[in-house]
């Protein structure tokens, strides 16, 4: 088996950007593969904390680090026309000297939407617009005069220069849900892999159908990136793990056991490495070959330390 990517994630929710690059700079250091952001305009769990814009943070971060690949995970395709988001991740992509990979989805944050004056059309709808801005980014980043008329969305003659600095333009991932419809065929035939936050059951299904996609799509299955987003409460000690529910808890105005209750229907890992361990091995053992892993506290560095020492070099 080929050996695994482990990424970090953080959300910009409550978070300076001084905070931000403290994590980025000390996973860059650490030799993290990869680092994302989200793309929220504010916090999914408290909207009335701060939340910086995602692209614009994005290029900041990634001039401010030198080997991580950057992405967000992932980009609401409704929030930006496809031809304008191909110019912001050529942009990134520039900036970074060719370390962007781009998260994309069709989003589900109806809420958001409908609160930034968005329209939040039917799921099959939004996948329809998903698979139209996929070739319009394609088109954009690799031809001279790009143009495409679809339902959603159209380009005539537009010129997109310079192209990105990776050639043929920035890997793309597709966030998936699900094993069923039609996101796992995109994944196949439109993208060069999928990021999920689905079980290990549910996981398990998607990889299969992104499998079979492969075999009709003439791909390679290994040539993918088959990527899980989780979140890790991960200390040394047992004791170092309930004084962390503790302060977590008290930061989000619950009690130790309602906030440890809460992150475990989330599907979070909680425990020490050897824990960590286990439960990250089943994934791999089905096929995922990059992790995504956000930690109990966007700001700390010392989780992504115990990561890196104590789990990463078990799974590799």
């Amino acid at each position: 088996m080929s050996a695994i990517k482990f990424g970090v994630k953080t959300g910009q929710g409550g978070y300076s950007y001084k905070e931000l690059k403290k994590v980025w700079t000390t996973a860059d250091e650490l030799g993290y593969d990869s680092a994302w952001l989200y793309d929220h305009f504010y916090a999914v769990d408290d909207k009335q904390r701060p939340c910086l814009e995602a692209w614009t943070t994005l290029a900041a971060l990634a001039a401010a680090t030198k080997k991580l690949n950057v992405g967000t995970m992932v980009t609401a395709v409704s929030y930006r026309h496809p031809s304008l988001l191909a110019k912001m991740a050529t942009t990134v992509d520039i900036i970074s000297n060719g370390r962007l990979i781009l998260g994309i989805g069709a989003g589900w944050y109806e809420e958001e939407y409908r609160a930034y004056g968005y329209d939040f059309p039917d799921p099959r709808t939004r996948i329809r617009q998903l698979r139209e801005a996929l070739i319009i980014i394609r088109k954009l980043w690799t031809e001279e005069r790009a143009t495409f008329s679809g339902r959603f969305y159209s380009i005539h003659e537009a010129i997109s220069s310079p192209k990105p600095r990776q050639k043929g333009g920035p890997p793309i991932l597709i966030g998936i849900t699900t094993g069923k419809r039609t996101l796992p065929q995109f994944a196949a035939r439109f993208a060069d892999g999928f990021n999920t936050t689905a079980s290990l059951k549910e996981c398990e299904a998607i990889v299969a159908s992104v499998r079979e996609n492969c075999v009709r799509y003439r791909r390679k299955i290994g040539d993918l990136t088959m990527s899980w987003q989780g979140f890790l409460l991960i200390g040394k000690s047992d004791s170092q793990i309930d004084k962390m529910i503790e302060r977590e808890a008290r930061r989000r105005n619950q009690s130790p056991s309602s906030f440890r209750q809460m992150v475990i229907e989330r599907g979070w890992i909680i425990g020490g490495p050897d824990a960590c361990v286990r439960e990250l091995r089943k994934f791999r053992e089905i096929g995922i070959n990059h992790f995504i892993l956000g930690f109990s506290n966007d700001t700390e560095v010392e989780p992504l330390e115990i990561c890196k020492d104590k789990v990463i070099p078990q799974l590799r």
